[in-house]
């Protein structure tokens, strides 16, 4: 039998009206003589209520704890999702991350999956059962439930995907795939139809809030294709898939922005050790070392429980080489070999220095050009990068 896996996004769920929808939807599908495993995120702002819960009892609440707390979250989607599926005459059963195999590492609240024993999931399937995840969580190797951070369901969705060998993962969410940019910002930006999973990991990277960065590089790492889907209502798709006959040629498929960065310089000066291990739980955003051992680190605010005890800490331990910033904003041309000619580079600034947009700094990557702008000038450069790049023209061009 073929299997596919679809997971669901929290906003999809976040009402009856929403969640029976999406049982009609698995509904039809089943009775295509599909198989499906379904992965689910916790409904609506479950999680950060849970959240606020917690804090009013306690202001530092321990880690393993909150897991055990959050996890509930999409352990209620699964449930209430499976009724509404049986209530259409569909065989199907819950199970937590623990119980679909999902094994992570101990790190609570950001934990990475180890591995995915698909055995129990394979046999629900099999006896024509529709088989219902928990996203966002697994077992650690004590046993102990552990959650995987933000955008975790769509990582759960991909190792589910590679473990039962579905012939693809659909992400269905707000939104009908992958756009030039987000259209809230570029009301111009058209719907990408095809990307490369490198592509999309760069964009993840770079701000692009459609898909999760873990969760593409499970799929690169396992040939995991991914169809981009809206969840309600009509729309197109977006296929994500692993990079075929290239030849080598270079193309701006995308604009993405990141707001809230703290920009963390340090020089040969600094104690890279110290900032190295103050650092090492948070993924940066975008570390970049230079002649001299001068660099920086730009980590997303939304990462950081405690931004002032951090800059504290990194005052204290790390020595006079070490500058913390206020926060800056991103903003990245991205696309195949992007960042490899230095005249991509020097267009981008080109561009944003005509409409007067300061550059604090900029950089290139192999699939990607960056500049850093002002909070309040993010917006302004995303539109002038789309529009000079002329993504319009060329960005929804399939990958050939």
């Amino acid at each position: 039998m073929d299997i596919i896996v679809q997971k669901y996004g929290g906003s999809s769920l976040a009402e009856d009206a929403k969640l029976c929808a999406v049982a009609h939807r698995i509904a039809e599908t089943r009775r295509n003589g599909t198989g499906l495993v379904v992965v689910v995120s916790a409904m609506g702002n479950t999680t950060s209520r849970l959240l606020a819960h917690a804090g009013r009892l306690n202001a530092t609440p321990e880690h393993r704890e909150l897991d055990m707390l959050l996890a509930a979250g999409e352990q209620k989607s699964a449930s209430l999702l499976s009724l509404a599926l049986h209530d259409l005459g569909i065989e199907a059963v819950a199970l937590t991350g623990a119980q679909a195999g999902v094994r992570t590492c101990n790190a609570h609240l950001n934990a990475r999956i180890r591995s995915v024993d698909p055995t129990r999931m394979r046999s629900e399937v099999a006896a024509g059962r529709v088989v219902v995840v928990a996203g966002f969580q697994g077992a650690g190797p004590t046993g102990d439930i552990t959650t995987l951070g933000r955008g975790g369901s769509d990582t759960t969705a991909v190792a589910i995907a590679a473990a039962v060998g579905a012939s693809r993962c659909e992400i269905y969410s707000d939104v009908d795939g992958v756009y030039t940019a987000d259209p809230r910002v570029v009301p111009e930006a058209s719907r990408l139809r095809m990307l490369s999973l490198t592509e999309m990991k760069t964009l993840a990277h770079h701000g692009s809030g459609v898909l999760n960065e873990r969760a593409v590089d499970y799929a690169i790492e396992h040939g995991v294709t991914i169809h981009a889907r809206r969840a309600h209502g009509d729309g197109g798709q977006t296929i994500v898939r692993t990079e075929q006959g290239t030849g080598g040629r270079t193309r701006i498929a995308g604009i993405a922005t990141h707001g809230e960065l703290l920009r963390i310089d340090f020089t040969e000066l600094a104690d890279r050790a110290a900032l190295s291990e103050l650092l090492d739980e948070y993924d940066s955003f975008a570390p970049e070392l230079a002649l001299g051992g001068r660099g920086l680190y730009l980590l997303p605010t939304d990462q950081l429980a405690d931004v002032p005890g951090l800059c504290a800490a990194i005052e204290a331990r790390c020595g006079d080489g070490v500058r913390v910033h206020g926060t800056v904003a991103s903003v990245s041309a991205v696309g195949r070999q992007a960042g490899r000619d230095p005249s991509t580079l020097a267009f981008a600034q080109q561009l944003l220095q005509a409409q007067d947009i300061t550059v604090h700094h900029a950089f290139a990557t192999e699939h990607a050009v960056t500049c850093l702008v002002a909070e309040e000038m993010r917006a302004t450069a995303a539109q002038t990068f789309h529009t000079g790049f002329r993504i319009a023209d060329t960005g929804v061009a399939d990958v050939a």
